[in-house]
């Protein structure tokens, strides 16, 4: 059963060696995804500005920066039914959109089921793409599967090697903050700190069914070297009054096996990470 925390009004849920917290009070945060205590996100003591992982609506031109408060700032509200999480957001006043979240753990899978809802509250139809974005640590590598390097939009142009593209951070390279935008192939995205992993599991989204100005998959390398942010987008929808369209979110936490020296061995980790995309369909 989630569970109460004394950590600002927090929830967590435990089941074996696997933990997963969440901040209602700010932004409905996931703060915590961790493995034998070890957390796969970083914590706010070493990036207080950004943190954990958070939800917006997208595309972003829609509300500039900030993000939306009622999302990404504001409480939202909790209820516990039996092994999950309920949270409600406030609708966003500019935008007329409110959001929910579902979130239970699976200790057998080794895996958190993240459900969002996204409803248009207006009385005119609204576009719009669920967006996660998800902090790390930084140095670490991220990769996911593409056919095509990064998109022309992108900061940085990379290319893919055998159908996957990799970006390994180093803070020193990065004196101002510069954003990937890409298509994926097969609805995940990985992420490698030392050696622990974070997948992450979506529905694949055709390059045509992406938010303008968005894509897929996108990362944020910040100036400060604090934190990258590894995202995800859904497929770019048509509410109209009163509609509400679902999307469904895996997280999986592993350490990487005995027989994937440090550094990873590119072939094998993207076969560890497809078998365990795999696996939670």
């Amino acid at each position: 059963m989630p569970k109460p925390v004394m950590r600002q009004e927090n929830y967590r849920i435990e089941a074996g060696p696997y933990a997963l917290e969440v901040s209602p009070t700010t932004g409905a945060d996931i703060v915590e995804f961790s493995l034998d205590g070890r957390n796969v996100l970083v914590p706010r003591d070493e990036s207080p500005n950004a943190f954990g992982s958070t939800f917006y609506p997208s595309p972003q031109s829609d509300w500039q920066w900030p993000p939306p408060p009622e999302w990404d700032a504001l409480p939202w509200t909790v209820q516990v039914a039996q092994d999950a999480l309920h949270l409600t957001s406030r609708a966003i006043a500019k935008l007329d959109l409110g959001a929910t979240q579902r979130i239970s753990l699976d200790g057998a899978l080794g895996m958190a089921r993240i459900d969002y809802t996204i409803s248009n509250f207006g009385k005119i139809p609204r576009k719009v793409a669920p967006w996660q974005n998800t902090r790390v640590r930084p140095k670490g590598l991220t990769f996911f599967p593409s056919s095509q390097a990064t998109l022309p939009n992108s900061a940085l142009k990379l290319e893919p090697e055998d159908g996957v593209i990799w970006f390994h951070h180093d803070p020193a390279e990065f004196t101002e903050g510069k954003k990937i935008f890409a298509d994926g192939d097969e609805g995940w995205l990985a992420h490698v700190d030392g050696n622990l992993m974070l997948i992450k599991v979506f529905p694949d989204v055709p390059l045509g069914a992406q938010a303008p100005g968005e894509a897929e998959v996108e990362i944020y390398v910040p100036s400060d070297g604090q934190f990258v942010e590894v995202e995800q987008q859904g497929p770019y929808v048509e509410l109209g009054s009163g509609e509400l369209t679902s999307w469904p979110v895996r997280w999986i936490v592993r350490t990487l096996p005995s027989d994937i020296p440090a550094p990873p061995e590119r072939k094998r980790l993207v076969r560890f990470a497809r078998e365990l995309a795999a696996s939670v369909r």
